[in-house]
Formats: C-alpha cells, sequence, structure tokens
C-alpha cells in the first residue's frame, strides 16, 4: 500500500488541504453609500482584540479614502466602513503581521461609463492620485484602464514640454564641412570612386537619450492597445488622442520595454514619467485581464462634480447670452477689523453674468435634493438639516456680492431622479428692489447623448429665463 492511502497519510493530506490561503477578499462598497461590514475572517484575524492593532495599521489608508470606521457587536466584533466623498483603492493589512491580508475598493456611485463621459467632458481636468502603498488584492480588474491611464498620459506629457536634449555624435556624408571631415577616408574611398565633392563628417547634434525614448513610444503603445479596448468610453477616446499626439511629438524609433535600472533614476519631470512608465510595464497602472492587483489610487468626486458643474455653466451661458464666471475667477475678501478672525474669503463655484443680472451656482455632491422631494425637511436627519442650513446659508451670502436689481443663487445636486419629483425648488428673497431667488437644482452625472445634453441646457435656459 502506498503512503497516501494510509490513515495517515489521508489525514495529512486533509491538514494540506485546509491550510491552503484562501485568496485576499477585495471589499466593495460606493461613495457616500452604506457602509460595509469587516470582520476578523476577512483578515486572517481571530479573538477580540484585532480591531485597535487594525486602526493603527491602516489609519493612513482609511484616511486616504475618507473612509469611518465604527465598532459593531452584533454577530461579534467588527468594523462598520462608511465611504465619504473619495473614490479609490486601498489595500487592508493584517492587524497581526501588517502584511497586505485584503483590498477595499470605493466605486463611484454613478457607473463607471458615467464617470468616464464626466472627465472625458472636463478633459481630465481632476484626475487620480497613484501609488504611494501596496498593489490592492483584486482591484485591477475592477477598474477601468483609462482611470489609471490619465495620471500616465499626463507625466508623458509634461516631459515631453520640458525635457532636455543633450548631444550625441552623428556621422552624415555631406556636401559641405560640418564639425570634423575624415579626410583619410575621404583619400581613400571617395576620391578613387570619383566622389570627391562629398565629405564625410563627424558632428554633435542634439538629440534625446535614445533609450529613454523606445521606453516612451514603448509605453504610448501600451497604453494605446489598452485603451482601445474602451473605445465606446468617451474619457478613452480623449486619452488615445492625447496619445495618438505625443507618438507624433516621439516619433518613429526603436521601440523597446522600460528596463528596471532607468525607472527609479532621474529628478523631476523624468522621474515621474519614468516612474508611471514603470507603471505600465509591471502592468500596475492599467489593470486589464493579466494581472488581479492594482494600484493604489483615490479621487475626489465632489471636485470631479465642482469640475463638471463648471465646464456645464460655460456651455450654458454662450445658449443664454451670458459671460460665464469660471471655477475660481470670482473672490470676495472678508476684512476682519479685529485681531479674532474666521475665512477670509468668500469664492463661488461658477456664474454666469447678464445685463443687471446675476447667477451663481454652487455644487454640491449631495443627495439633499432627492431627500428633500422624498421626505421633506421635516423627514431629514438632524445632521443633514444641519449642513444643508449652512448651505442655503452660503448661497444668499454669494446673492450679496454684486449691487444687482436681480440675482439667482443656485445649488447644483446630482440628478438621482428618475420622475418629475426632481424638479427645481424654488424660493425668493425680497431686499428692496433687489430680487433674489434661491434655486435647489439636479444636474445629471454626465450625459448619456447628445439629445440629452441639449435637452438639459434647454430646460436651465428656460429656468432662468422665467
Amino acid at each position: 500500500m502506498t503512503r497516501g492511502r494510509t490513515q495517515r497519510g489521508r489525514e495529512r493530506a486533509s491538514r494540506g488541504l485546509l491550510e491552503i490561503p484562501t485568496g485576499r477578499p477585495l471589499i466593495q462598497a460606493v461613495d457616500h453609500g452604506p457602509g460595509v461590514r469587516l470582520d476578523a475572517v476577512m483578515l486572517g484575524a481571530s479573538g477580540d482584540r484585532w480591531v485597535e492593532p487594525f486602526l493603527e495599521a491602516n489609519r493612513g489608508h482609511l484616511r486616504r479614502l475618507g473612509v469611518l470606521a465604527n465598532v459593531e457587536t452584533r454577530g461579534g466584533i467588527a468594523l462598520r466602513l462608511t465611504p465619504g466623498p473619495r473614490i479609490g483603492a486601498v489595500p487592508l493589512l493584517s492587524p497581526a503581521t501588517r502584511r497586505v491580508a485584503a483590498g477595499l475598493l470605493i466605486a463611484p456611485r454613478f457607473r463607471w461609463s458615467a464617470l468616464g463621459a464626466v472627465l472625458g467632458d472636463i478633459g481630465f481636468a481632476t484626475e487620480p492620485s497613484l501609488g504611494g502603498t501596496p498593489l490592492v488584492p483584486g482591484s485591477a480588474r475592477e477598474v477601468p484602464a483609462w482611470l489609471l491611464a490619465a495620471p500616465v498620459v499626463r507625466r508623458l506629457e509634461a516631459f515631453l514640454r520640458h525635457r532636455k536634449r543633450g548631444f550625441s555624435e552623428r556621422e552624415e556624408v555631406r556636401q559641405s564641412p560640418r564639425g570634423r571631415v575624415d579626410w583619410s577616408r575621404w583619400a581613400t574611398t571617395h576620391v578613387p570612386s570619383g566622389r570627391w565633392a562629398t565629405l564625410p563628417c563627424h558632428f554633435p547634434e542634439p538629440d534625446d537619450d535614445p533609450e529613454l525614448m523606445a521606453a516612451v513610444r514603448w509605453t504610448l503603445d501600451r497604453l494605446d492597445d489598452e485603451l482601445a479596448v474602451f473605445h465606446e468610453a468617451s474619457a478613452a477616446r480623449l486619452l488615445r488622442t492625447r496619445v495618438s499626439d505625443l507618438r507624433v511629438q516621439v516619433g518613429a524609433g526603436p521601440v523597446r520595454r522600460p528596463p528596471s535600472e532607468f525607472r527609479a533614476g532621474g529628478s523631476g519631470w523624468i522621474a515621474e514619467a519614468t516612474q508611471a512608465m514603470g507603471w505600465v510595464a509591471e502592468e500596475r497602472g492599467l489593470g486589464g485581464s493579466r494581472v488581479l492587483d492594482g494600484m493604489s489610487w483615490d479621487l475626489p468626486i465632489d471636485e470631479v462634480w465642482e469640475a463638471w458643474v463648471d465646464a456645464f455653466v460655460a456651455d450654458l451661458a454662450f445658449r443664454c447670452g451670458f459671460s460665464a464666471l469660471r471655477r475660481g475667477d470670482t473672490t470676495r475678501r472678508l476684512n476682519w477689523s479685529t485681531t479674532t478672525s474666521s475665512m477670509r474669503m468668500l469664492i463661488p463655484d461658477s456664474g454666469l453674468r447678464g445685463p443687471d443680472r446675476l447667477v451663481w451656482v454652487d455644487a454640491k455632491y449631495k443627495a439633499h435634493l432627492q431627500l428633500l422631494t422624498h421626505r421633506g425637511w421635516s423627514g431629514l436627519e438632524e445632521g443633514t438639516r444641519d449642513a444643508h442650513r449652512a448651505d442655503l446659508h452660503q448661497a444668499l451670502a454669494y446673492a450679496a456680492l454684486d449691487e444687482v436689481e436681480r440675482v439667482d443663487s443656485l445649488l447644483v445636486y446630482p440628478d438621482l431622479s428618475s420622475d418629475d419629483r426632481g424638479r427645481p425648488a424654488i424660493a425668493t428673497v425680497a431686499s428692496g428692489r433687489r430680487r433674489v431667488r434661491l434655486l435647489l437644482v439636479g444636474l445629471p452625472f454626465g450625459f448619456h447623448s447628445p439629445d440629452h445634453r441639449e435637452k438639459t441646457l434647454t430646460g436651465w435656459r428656460d429656468l432662468l429665463a422665467a
């Protein structure tokens, strides 16, 4: 009888199967969404004393995504991880070994395709911050390539704008002398063959590092291949256009995978570019079907929303015959006359200016409008009412920034409604001859077609004309 057939052999085999480690889980949630439960089993921990060591080991990772961790005792000791205003992916470290035990992915509340449409329309004015931690288990196949490709493209663009060429020795047969003429070669090869009017010359020529440029070409080719899979996403199409422009700048030449020896070298623009090329070469930055583990990253979704609303307001201004006040263009200083002071500036997000008319627009990535339409003011939680009350006071403060007869102050929220209950809420405040309107308005998070965009612009133009 063979060893494996004995009782002792079968027991050893069964113990071995039980000891095979399971895959490290990827815990998923959405921004501003409900919390997810994290228990000891997910981290390979045991007992009731893992919570504090876990929080100590992962405090920076949770803070990066704005995730709140609260202890739960129902059904055993666990943590409730509640997402905040950031999307992204981070590893979760074991409370005992401080090694990666799981991953946490906070996806956008709206679909990835909607996020792609928004980022494409704003030209990736806001993009994710990459790296800084170990890889995130299981995240690579969940995150679309175009999101993590954007910082790589930007770094390559910056490198090519700021690159400094060195000098390399070139050899060329010329009609006129340049640099050093190889007279010996001329006398022995050119004169006997009747080419006495051509001169073999050696001269220094400004040129890029050939190894570095070969790596750039390889990276651009790989980016284009990965983004081609997402050809229906506007964000991917935009990035492919930028990649195509970079390929024209780089020109033809050798193509080689970035070697590891120069990825950590250089400084400034070169260091950032080589690091980004390393991400692509190691298949960390793009994810896709090749790998399971992806890079850590984070993106403040509320900043994406503000940039999206600002771009929409600029488009709306043209339709209404107004001039657009872009984000950051308008500031009003608060001049404190005492030693005790508070905030120093009022800075509206965006606005529109017309003859004797001002429209201030403040983007709020919150569900307040939806909650009000479904529950009413009395149905809101006290914390939500306090936050909304502060937003209203802020909007009314903007209405006092200029002395014009008609002022509209808008709080713009993501449109979460599929029916007419998402219609604007409008209030009027009288102040002498001035007419101030306060509007709570919903705006779609990205447009799914040109007709959708046109319908939304027309609705807003009619609203402001009322």
